[in-house]
């Protein structure tokens, strides 16, 4: 099954002569993603007030799962009985590392600092990625790769330096459950990018939240017994749990795998520092979030990191780049 791009007419208004003018299509689709998101970080920070962790994850999955499975087969004709059990595996796997395991950390590292100092611990993300990357890609490791990597670090190392706002918003277990949310997500990185290449992206986006609705379902079951229902009755509490399943969920992984198989791993964890700059914003300009002064020192440099990972990956050839080649197989 091709891969089928979601917005053909914009990316051929952004190529030109064989290039793009602004950035290259995989870049484009990865960044809308993890822009998504960083509109979901603010969203949960305010559900996880009155909602448990396992039983909103789940919920949210299964609205888009309801939204993502008849789009998939009705799109890409998917055939879910013939996928194969190396490809339900496949699956399973990037659902536990990130439908699972980054999201449960994510929602609970949100319950113990704040929206902004959790978007921005997230762009060390792209630091793991590129060490992982190194090990387990064997991608090279060049000073532009480096340089990138190491704004991105700083500009963690800066706003926690700085010290945790009264209100908790960067306490250290709040801190403890971001990154290992972060590793999560790096992994997932990997294996998606090794992965991608067996299916189309919405299937892959609707497996995804299927086998991760499986996966909380005990836990949210747990959970459901013991709140007060009464929690489901306003429209805020809909409208929030609407909004997470659609940014976190329907938008993020239908762009995330739409993206992947055009650029390589390292440049995938770059494009995950776009989450704090929308996270931040988001969290300010529609929730009310203080915002420090180190808290913009740090989003500058992840901007900066971002626009040299940019600019490394477009001074290379586009086939050396966009396809996966190895034992495993070929993208194109």
């Amino acid at each position: 099954m091709g891969r089928i791009h979601f917005f053909p007419k914009v990316v051929k208004l952004l190529q030109k002569n064989g290039g793009y003018i602004f950035m290259r299509k995989g870049v484009l689709f990865f960044i809308i993603s993890m822009m998504s998101i960083g509109l979901s970080i603010p969203i949960g920070d305010v559900m996880m007030v009155d909602f448990p962790v396992f039983l909103f994850t789940f919920i949210t999955i299964l609205i888009a799962s309801i939204i993502l499975i008849p789009f998939a087969s009705i799109v890409e004709k998917t055939k879910w009985g013939q996928l194969g059990w190396r490809n339900y595996f496949g699956i399973f796997m990037q659902a536990l590392l990130t439908v699972t395991l980054y999201t449960v950390f994510q929602l609970y590292g949100l319950t113990y600092a704040g929206p902004v100092s959790v978007g921005i611990i997230t762009s060390i993300t792209p630091a793991v990625v590129l060490v992982l990357s190194v090990f387990l890609l064997r991608e090279r490791l060049n000073l532009k790769k480096i340089s990138a990597v190491a704004l991105a670090i700083i500009a963690v190392l800066i706003m926690e330096i700085a010290g945790v706002d009264p209100e908790g918003g960067g306490s250290s277990i709040g801190i403890l459950f971001m990154l290992l949310a972060v590793v999560s997500l790096s992994l997932f990185f990997i294996y998606a990018k090794k992965f991608t290449v067996e299916l189309p992206p919405y299937t892959l986006a609707a497996g995804l939240c299927f086998f991760g609705m499986v996966q909380t379902l005990p836990m949210a079951i747990y959970e459901f017994s013991t709140i007060d229902l009464t929690i489901f009755s306003g429209g805020a509490a809909w409208l929030g749990i609407i909004g997470f399943a659609l940014t976190a969920w329907v938008f993020a992984y239908a762009f995330t795998y739409l993206g992947i198989t055009e650029i390589n791993a390292s440049t995938a964890g770059m494009a995950s520092a776009v989450i704090p700059i929308v996270a931040t914003a988001t969290a300010i300009v529609f929730f009310g979030a203080p915002l420090r002064g180190v808290d913009m020192v740090a989003l500058v440099l992840v901007v900066g990191s971002i626009i040299i990972a940019e600019y490394q990956e477009r001074t290379k050839e586009i086939p050396s780049d966009s396809a996966w080649s190895s034992e495993e197989g070929e993208v194109k």
